[in-house]
C-alpha cells in the first residue's frame, strides 16, 4: 500500500500505520460532490472555498486531514473529473463552512448549532 502518511506517525511499525490509514480510510464513505447538490452550490469557486475552510478547520484542530479527505476520480457523464471521498466529520465541516446560497442552507445551519448546544 502506498501512503503519504504526515510525520505524526514518526517511528511507529508500518503495519501499525498502514492499518491506521485503512481504518481512516474506511470511515470516508460520503463524497464532496453530494455536498454540492445538497447545498445548492452554484460555482466550483462556492465549492472550492467550502473545501479550503474545511481543510483549515481540520488542520486547526490538529486532525489528519487526510484521514478525512482524499481525492478520487469519478465518471460522470462519460467524463472522468475529481472528487473526494470524505468522512462524515469533514463532509458536516463542509456543509457548515460552504456559503448559505439559500434560506434553507441557512435554517440547517441554525438546526445543527442549536441541536448541538442542546446535548
Amino acid at each position: 500500500m502506498t501512503t503519504n502518511l504526515p510525520d505524526i506517525y514518526g517511528q511507529m511499525p508500518r503495519f501499525v500505520a498502514d492499518f491506521l490509514e485503512m481504518l481512516a480510510d474506511s470511515r470516508m464513505h460520503l463524497y464532496a460532490s453530494d455536498v454540492f447538490g445538497l447545498l445548492g452550490l452554484e460555482t466550483e469557486e462556492q465549492f472550492a472555498r467550502a473545501l479550503e475552510r474545511t481543510l483549515n478547520v481540520l488542520q486547526q484542530a490538529g486532525e489528519v486531514p487526510e484521514h478525512h479527505i482524499r481525492p478520487v476520480f469519478a465518471d460522470f457523464h462519460s467524463r472522468t473529473v475529481m472528487d473526494y471521498r470524505m468522512s462524515p466529520l469533514a463532509f458536516g465541516l463542509m456543509c457548515m463552512h460552504a456559503e448559505p446560497v439559500n434560506e434553507q442552507i441557512a435554517r440547517w445551519r441554525i438546526r445543527w448549532i442549536r441541536e448541538g448546544l442542546h446535548r
